[in-house]
């Protein structure tokens, strides 16, 4: 342990840290929708993660390690608030909410995303953009994996139908 009496090495966290917080900072972002609480969560996840590291693991599963911190606090933090209010789609601007990694995405899927609950925002965030399984969302979120399973079917259902409202139509292929 170092003088801070953290379990990891200042020289084995820092590239960790570096590969692992933007991404894990989109994700919390658009899981409570604002980054200043973002920034918030970050650092004292990653402070948590500093505190109970374990080194010798492989860097996928300190990588969910830190991803479960993140999403207990911001299970807490809506506990806290009881319900988080989401704004409305027409609240989002362009800018600070989303981070660079998702420019691929056009405003309206910006704005559908939005407006999906805290929970759902986070699962097809893990899902999707993460590529973690049902086995590793579970664990992260503290639910079963076929819970996750389910979950996960209902929601890209949901939001099909949602897409296709809004005048979206499935590609063609050839």
């Amino acid at each position: 342990m170092n003088e801070l009496g953290c379990r990891i090495r200042d020289d084995a966290f820092e590239p960790f840290y570096g590969r692992t917080a933007p991404a894990l900072w989109g994700y919390v972002a658009r899981a409570c929708n604002d980054s200043a609480l973002a920034d918030d969560i970050v650092q004292e996840t990653f402070l948590r993660y500093l505190n109970n590291a374990r080194p010798e693991l492989p860097e996928r599963q300190r990588k969910a390690f830190v991803y479960k911190i993140a999403s207990r606090l911001l299970i807490d933090n809506f506990r806290r608030k009881k319900a988080l209010p989401l704004e409305t789609p027409e609240a989002l601007t362009a800018g600070d909410e989303w981070p660079s990694t998702d420019e691929a995405l056009s405003p309206d899927l910006k704005r559908l995303f939005v407006s999906l609950k805290p929970r759902d925002r986070a699962l097809l965030w893990l899902a999707y953009v993460e590529g973690y399984n049902h086995v590793e969302i579970a664990e992260i979120c503290g639910l079963r994996a076929a819970s996750v399973k389910v979950m996960l079917f209902r929601l890209r259902r949901s939001f099909a139908a949602r897409l296709r409202a809004c005048g979206y139509r499935q590609e063609e292929r050839p």
